[in-house]
């Protein structure tokens, strides 16, 4: 019996012990998928938007995002922080922004350190750093002061930037938004990745759990949630979860045709719906 158990144990001991290493010494790999810009980049984006790059420092180095008007010559009504997701860089965004969404409004369109042309690595913390500090350069740049700002901006996330632009409604006071593709939290998102519970080993923790119920306690409250019902990455049921949060503040648009990376070229139309709406 000594025999037949002892293995037993080790297997089952192995079970436990490897995927727990694997999570922890892993799980900034299974978050983030950073990509750099090529050397051109910056001469052909500010060409082709008329936007401007804004450059600042923080602890994990130099930093830059993008800001444009689809109508420079004006001041813009609203102000969209744009967020994409862990393997998107954040012009990638700027076509959708320039020729589909509203154009009377202005877009800041950030990357995360470690991303595009951004020095360090990104998590919780020096994604939350670069946030307290662009946030204020784009204020600065439309001349907008503190209480404007809270009022006319607006988050726009897909996916891990969902996790990104509450944050900056946190940070900033901000109550109204569009999120594509958000997930609960990356605690729960251990057993959608690996099969197993482990969310109390994540250190990399974005709870939109939690920045929805504090937004849900603002009066004006009002964020548009879309989630594809074919989303292979993140299930729709967690959309579906955050939007039971606060049904009559925060709006459900469950699509039966939708995967995960698909909204901006097949869902076009309801993506600036929910913009205009939101607003």
């Amino acid at each position: 019996m000594r025999r037949i158990i002892r293995p037993l144990l080790l297997w089952s001991l192995a079970l436990i012990v490897l995927p727990t290493m694997a999570m922890v010494s892993c799980q900034q790999k299974w978050i983030y998928y950073p990509r750099a810009y090529p050397a051109t980049h910056d001469a052909q984006w500010t060409k082709q938007t008329q936007g401007k790059i804004l450059a600042f420092t923080t602890s994990a180095g130099r930093q830059q995002a993008y800001l444009f008007r689809p109508r420079p010559e004006e001041n813009p009504k609203r102000l969209w922080l744009v967020c994409g997701g862990n393997g998107t860089l954040a012009t990638d965004w700027s076509s959708f922004m320039k020729h589909e969404a509203p154009p009377e409004d202005a877009y800041l369109l950030i990357d995360y350190p470690g991303y595009g042309a951004n020095q360090g690595s990104p998590s919780p913390d020096t994604i939350r750093e670069s946030l307290q500090k662009v946030v204020p350069l784009a204020a600065a740049e439309l001349q907008w002061d503190k209480n404007t700002l809270q009022q006319r901006t607006r988050v726009f996330g897909h996916s891990l930037g969902c996790a990104v632009a509450l944050m900056g409604a946190e940070e900033f006071s901000l109550d109204r938004g569009v999120l594509l593709a958000p997930f609960t939290s990356t605690m729960d998102m251990t057993k959608q990745v690996i099969g197993m519970d482990l969310g109390f080993l994540v250190t990399h923790r974005f709870d939109n759990r939690k920045a929805m119920q504090s937004i849900a306690r603002q009066p004006e409250a009002r964020i548009y949630l879309l989630h594809g019902l074919n989303d292979a990455v993140i299930p729709a049921s967690m959309s579906s979860e955050l939007h039971a949060i606060s049904p009559e503040k925060f709006s459900l648009n469950l699509c039966d045709a939708c995967g995960h990376n698909d909204w901006q070229d097949s869902q076009t139309t309801a993506v600036v719906r929910a913009m205009k709406e939101v607003r």
